[in-house]
């Protein structure tokens, strides 16, 4: 969907009488972004893709490579990077997905990426911890920059240990 905006102007003829006039334009796309592994994707990680949408018009999703994943949560996704690509790319809340997308988005790759190659406007995640492991927050930078937002974990489905 695309958002439009519009703008109500009293104005007067050449008669001196007032009319409205009334303007319509095209407001640019929120893009929403989400990463993280999604191995053996599940119910929470679609419901998630579908709180994120809500929160824009475009929803681009990053995947963690496996090197990431083992060395942030100890052990390699069951699934394989493309297999993993498949199942996101076919959910019908993302619009574009970004392979090799490190666990931990620093200043350079928000910038650099999300921010400006992808033009995302958020960054987005459950309301679950991310640490890295060094027990760090992982999206603390996003936080700082005041392009974070928060959506609710669905509880009880997860297949993180």
């Amino acid at each position: 969907p695309v958002t439009y905006s519009f703008k109500i102007l009293l104005e007067r003829n050449l008669m001196g009488t007032k009319y409205r006039k009334l303007l319509f334009w095209r407001k640019k796309p929120v893009r929403v972004w989400i990463d993280g592994c999604y191995d053996l994707t599940h119910f929470g990680h679609y419901n998630a893709f579908r709180q994120a949408k809500a929160l824009g018009d475009v929803l681009v999703v990053g995947l963690n490579p496996d090197s990431e994943v083992i060395k942030h949560k100890g052990s390699p996704p069951l699934m394989t990077d493309e297999e993993r690509y498949t199942m996101v790319s076919s959910c019908k809340w993302v619009d574009e997905v970004v392979r090799d997308v490190p666990y931990v988005l620093d200043a350079d790759y928000l910038n650099r990426v999300v921010f400006g190659k992808y033009g995302c406007d958020y960054v987005v995640h459950g309301d679950d911890a991310c640490v890295d492991c060094d027990g760090n927050d992982v999206f603390a930078t996003s936080k700082a920059a005041g392009k974070y937002k928060e959506i609710k974990r669905t509880e009880g489905v997860s297949t993180t240990a």
